[in-house]
Parts: C-alpha cells; sequence; structure tokens
C-alpha cells in the first residue's frame, strides 16, 4: 500500500547508488531524537484503551483499505506453527504503510507492534496514532535505549506482542527485489530466543489495469539455534531471513511496475 504512488508511473526508471541508504519515499517527516523521559509502555488503563482503538476501530477500518488497494495474504497457515507464540516478523520495505498491511491482513487478532526510526513523532497527530498502533522507535542514547530494550521485552515475553522489524530500513516503492540488509536488528529475537518469520511483499499485476498489487508471502518460523551465542545466532537468523525472502521474491515478485538501475555517472533519480 503506497502513500503517494501516483508520483511513480509505469515504466519510470529509478537510478540508485547506495542499496543499504537510500531512500526513494519523500515523506516531509524529520528523524527527531528520542527524548530520554519518552515512556514505551504506558500502564494498565493505557492498554486497556489502546488495545480497544486497535482492534475495533484501526482494524476494521484499515481491513477495509488494505481490500480497496487489492492486498493478499498466502501462507498464514504457518503461523499455526507458533502455538500461538509471539514472533519477530522481518518484511521488505516498499511503501510508507506497509506496516499496517502486516498488522490488519497477518495478525488481526493479535497485536503486532512495530520497531522503526523516530520520523513519524515529528508530526504530533501522526505520532499519536502510530504510537497507539504499537510504534516504538529506536533511540540513539544508551540511556533511552535500556529502557527501549526492557520494553521491548516486555511486550514480547509478558504480552505476547509480535514485533514487525523492516531490516531494509529504508523505503524503495514497487521494488521486487531483496536488498541487502545488516544482523543488527536480528539480535533482539536472539537474545530472547523467539522465533522470527519471514514476511515478503510481492508484485503481481493488476487484473484491470497496469497498476501493481502486493501479495504478502508468510513464511514457516525459523527458529534460534540452541547451540549458538547470542552473536552467532543474530547472524544465522539474518542469513535464513535473507536467504528466504529472497527465494519468495524471486518466484512470486514478477510484474514490474518500476525499474531500479545502478546509477553511473551523472544520471538523473527518476525519469518517467
Amino acid at each position: 500500500m503506497l502513500k503517494k504512488d501516483k508520483k511513480f508511473k509505469f515504466g519510470t526508471t529509478i537510478y540508485y547508488e547506495d542499496e543499504l541508504n537510500d531512500d526513494f519515499e519523500k515523506t516531509n517527516l524529520t528523524r527527531i531524537e528520542i527524548p530520554d523521559d519518552f515512556v514505551y509502555n504506558q500502564g494498565k488503563v493505557y492498554r486497556f484503551f489502546s488495545s480497544l482503538f486497535y482492534f475495533a476501530v484501526a482494524v476494521p477500518i484499515l481491513w477495509l483499505v488494505t481490500l480497496f488497494y487489492g492486498i493478499k495474504v498466502k501462507g498464514k497457515k504457518n503461523l499455526k506453527k507458533l502455538n500461538k507464540e509471539s514472533c519477530f516478523f522481518y518484511s521488505n520495505h516498499t511503501s510508507f504503510l506497509d506496516v499496517f498491511d502486516v498488522q490488519v491482513r497477518v495478525t488481526p487478532f493479535q497485536r503486532t507492534d512495530i520497531l522503526g526510526y523516530s520520523d513519524s513523532l515529528s508530526n504530533k497527530f501522526l505520532g499519536w496514532i502510530t504510537k497507539v498502533l504499537g510504534y516504538m522507535p529506536i533511540p540513539d542514547s544508551p540511556k533511552t535505549f535500556r529502557k527501549f530494550q526492557k520494553a521491548l521485552e516486555e511486550r514480547v515475553t509478558k504480552l505476547n506482542h509480535n514485533i514487525l522489524i523492516y531490516p531494509e530500513a529504508h523505503i524503495w516503492p514497487y521494488y521486487t527485489d531483496i536488498r541487502p540488509f545488516i544482523s543488527t536488528s536480528f539480535k533482539y529475537p536472539a537474545k530472547l530466543n523467539r522465533p522470527i518469520v519471514p514476511i515478503t511483499a510481492c508484485y503481481r499485476k493488476s487484473k484491470f489495469s497496469k497498476k501493481a498489487k502486493i501479495t504478502l508471502y508468510v513464511s514457516e518460523p525459523i527458529y534460534p539455534q540452541e547451540y549458538l551465542s547470542v552473536n552467532e545466532n543474530k547472524e544465522y537468523l539474518r542469513d535464513e531471513c535473507y536467504k528466504e525472502m529472497k527465494r519468495v521474491s524471486s518466484k512470486y515478485s514478477t510484474y514490474k511496475y518500476v525499474n531500479y538501475v545502478k546509477k553511473e555517472g551523472n544520471d538523473n533519480e527518476t525519469k518517467n
């Protein structure tokens, strides 16, 4: 699901330089520093009304929105192998709003929180909405990061929330491959001994136009290995996740609505 996809016409060519750091979705949001007094986990009263808003208001509305955009999901049966245990979802990042696709179409009856940068907090209304829907901004300062880690552990182990992470970090609209990503975020499931579940957003052609539509493919859970250390499991989970997402995207993400080309010389960033 794309916020401003009108700027990307069929056949657009996007030139990139750096697969790890280039970002092609301009949101007009500013990344801010998370204050030391930022509260990640509120009390029971807040959690009650947050859950009420999440399940009674947000999920039904966003479910209809994703239905309108033609979002499909394949492989949800693989989640039964978790036996209702919380997990860490990892997905490729192709839209500013694709977090909601996972929340309302993959786990509509279980809370799925999102880890990400602090951009949305620069807008008061958007910051409030995303926080109520489970958004956890990753802080920079050591003091705040310790609070963040404690809150993350509580959500996963005590509240049984899933966690959604986009390891590619930056948005490449309509991209049909999987970009390289580092292993840093895989330390969370390795440390908490929780499984990861790769979710690959693949693009298909619409039956009624040239527009690209998304199908989310939910893969089988991947568990940390008992004989590996936390750091070794971090690398293991990253490698297995990347391999699985590459396999799925190469098989099912076959419709190229826009083209991505490695920049050479002084080419323009986009060309219609």
